[in-house]
């Protein structure tokens, strides 16, 4: 059996779809960005990483020269409490500034101004001692440092020694004893570097102020400073970060590719092609698509799929129709045309008894097609039913006891409900099955009616002759009757089974009852019925 009726699972929304997408294609390049963000991040954590090597190294050096200076008083030096980690011990490990979510740049680097108070010789002594030091330390890292005393004059550098650093920030915050780093902008007065130049194209720089401490009293300042390396010229020496990422945005790309074919594309197809095979008349095409994609597509398919369903079997009842009315027709007709063909050859020669009879068949006939007739016209309105409105219970039931005298109608219900048809409509369903049951011998029919939370349920029992079990499968086919000589057409339950199916409801014999019963469930009346 072909099933019907799309599988209900949960199916995102076209809209759902798109919006996801168009998010994935907005996140995508932020993604990216984020991407250099962070190896950016690293790339100055590293260079900063490098600055803190490099001081703590200096620093080191400087403490031993200061130390071995008989001349310096500590005494004289500003105090300031060193930081020692209660988990590490004598460690303090210093930790380099997080700048990818605390990125702020400093304007450049303030020019050295004249000192308030000239550097001590011993001091000018170590500086010299550490120049040389610093000289190839900076041919190699390509860092530049500063030494300063511990009133922030240089004692060590290029062209600043004398002149004093006190009043830039980094270098105050280490005088009173921390270890701080700042980036700061980077303008060169120097000419632009070459294509190759490791530094082109950054323009922040890192600077690093570093103290140095001697008895936990500061007695100067390691400051150093490193242009980051440049991230094009960085990604290209990692080229296999480089290709993650690539491969990421290919990934992202090649699923928005998929959704599109799976949810849109696919879909359509597949529907494309079941609109074909049902037009070529491939019956088997009527059922759930494979792939629905977005509950729009389900929705579509599922109406799509109905209407054709409803169409193929509109079509074989319609083939079945036209040829069960053109036999039920044709014999009346066929029987009509030779009692007249009698009559014209041998009328003259027949007995009055003989041309009675004739007549009486011509008779008996011409009242068969009328009333096939007039059950063709009831059947064409049961199912194209035009008129729409409402119907009180108890006008239906009053209906029926005034037209069929000769039964015993018992009533078993409320009669205020409300039905959705017309007192028309509902009395050729009704009227069908109550003459249905006086042509079976009945006397007596009950009408009991129970209510759901959205039908009504009418059980009409008769205790007529009944239905045989043999024709208890065929009595809704138009045209099967037992009771062709009586005149019966056998449409009336077919009519009843068209008209209910018309107000969206279902009639249906139980052969399982002590009487005749059938059952018709109709909808309930809405608020807007009619």
């Amino acid at each position: 059996m072909i099933a019907t009726a799309t599988k209900k699972k949960w199916r995102p929304t076209l809209g759902l779809v798109v919006v996801a997408v168009l998010l994935s294609v907005l996140l995508l390049p932020l993604a990216i960005i984020l991407f250099f963000r962070i190896f950016e991040h690293q790339i100055f954590q590293q260079t900063e990483n490098a600055l803190i090597a490099q001081s703590a190294v200096l620093s080191a050096v400087m403490s031993q020269m200061v130390e071995e200076q008989e001349e310096i008083s500590l005494d004289d030096l500003v105090s300031a409490e060193r930081s020692v980690s209660v988990e590490n011990g004598p460690y303090t490990p210093i930790a380099p500034r997080n700048y990818l979510f605390s990125a702020k740049t400093y304007p450049r680097r303030a020019k050295a101004r004249e000192a308030a108070e000239a550097p001590s010789e011993v001091m000018l002594n170590i500086g010299s001692r550490l120049s040389p030091l610093l000289m190839e330390t900076q041919k190699v890292t390509l860092a530049g440092f500063r030494v300063l005393d511990h009133k922030g004059n240089v004692i060590a550098g290029r062209s600043e020694v004398g002149l004093s650093l006190r009043h830039v920030e980094e270098v105050q915050t280490a005088l009173s004893g921390h270890y701080r780093s700042v980036l700061r902008e980077r303008i060169s007065d120097e000419p632009a570097p070459a294509l190759t130049s490791l530094s082109r194209g950054t323009s922040t720089r890192i600077f690093s102020a570093m103290p140095v401490l001697v008895q936990g009293k500061v007695v100067g300042v390691i400051y150093a400073s490193r242009t980051p390396s440049n991230t094009m010229r960085q990604l290209f020496k990692q080229w296999q970060i480089v290709a993650i990422a690539a491969a990421f945005t290919l990934l992202v790309t090649t699923a928005i590719g998929f959704v599109f074919l799976r949810v849109i594309t696919k879909p359509i197809y597949e529907l494309i092609d079941r609109t074909q095979r049902i037009s070529s008349g491939d019956t088997q095409a009527i059922a759930p698509l494979k792939h629905n994609g977005t509950r729009e597509f389900a929705s579509l398919a599922d109406s799509f799929l109905a209407m054709a369903r409803k169409i193929s079997e509109r079509a074989d009842y319609i083939s079945t129709f036209a040829s069960h009315a053109a036999h039920e027709l044709k014999s009346p007709v066929t029987a009509t045309k030779g009692a007249v063909e009698l009559l014209l050859e041998s009328g003259d020669d027949m007995s009055k008894d003989q041309r009675t009879r004739f007549l009486n068949n011509i008779l008996q006939d011409s009242n068969r097609l009328s009333a096939l007739l007039d059950r063709l016209r009831h059947l064409a309105r049961a199912d194209n039913p035009k008129s729409s409105g409402t119907l009180h219970l108890g006008e239906l039931l009053d209906h029926l006891q005034s037209h069929y005298e000769q039964l015993e109608i018992d009533v078993a219900c409320e009669r205020d409900q409300t039905l959705p048809i017309t007192l028309e409509n509902a009395a050729i369903i009704f009227s069908n099955l109550l003459e249905n049951a006086v042509n079976h011998g009945a006397s007596k029919l009950t009408i009991k009616v129970e209510e759901t939370p959205e039908t009504l349920l009418f059980y009409t029992s008769d205790n007529g002759r009944g239905i045989s079990e043999g024709n208890a499968g065929k009595i809704f086919d138009l045209f099967f009757t037992t009771q062709r000589a009586e005149g019966g057409t056998g449409m009336g339950l077919g009519i009843v089974q068209s008209m209910v199916k018309s107000h969206y409801g279902t009639v249906s014999y139980l052969p399982d009852r002590a009487e005749t019963t059938f059952l018709v469930e109709l909808p309930k009346a809405t608020a807007n019925s009619g």
